[in-house]
């Protein structure tokens, strides 16, 4: 996985954080997303010490606004010239309806 770039949605904790980890691990240059910025700082800083990969990057989107996608998604092509991986983890569950900014039902 050598000078593969490599998107790991919700890196910042659980099944997201561990792939971002070992994906650091073997050498790729790993682009963090997260929503929350504290969570994902700590999480940044813990995989680019342990993997001593620091070519880890750190990027934050929520995911159910629209407006923050279509913002990360031009950050994204002015900064990498290509993405070859993309691991989709993000993920919720909700025990009551909760409306997205644009307002969809999460």
């Amino acid at each position: 996985m050598k000078e593969k770039t490599v998107l790991v949605t919700g890196a910042n904790s659980g099944i997201g954080k561990v792939t971002a980890l070992a994906l650091a691990r073997m050498g790729s240059h790993v682009v963090m997303l997260c929503k929350n910025k504290e969570r994902g700082e700590a999480a940044h800083k813990e995989i680019i010490q342990v993997s001593g990969n620091s070519n880890v990057d750190l990027r934050i989107c929520d995911l159910s606004d629209t407006d923050s996608v279509h913002a990360f998604a031009n950050d994204f092509l002015l900064r990498y010239n290509r993405l070859d991986v993309l691991v989709n983890n993000a993920g919720g569950y909700f025990d009551r309806r909760i409306v997205t900014p644009d307002g969809y039902g999460m």
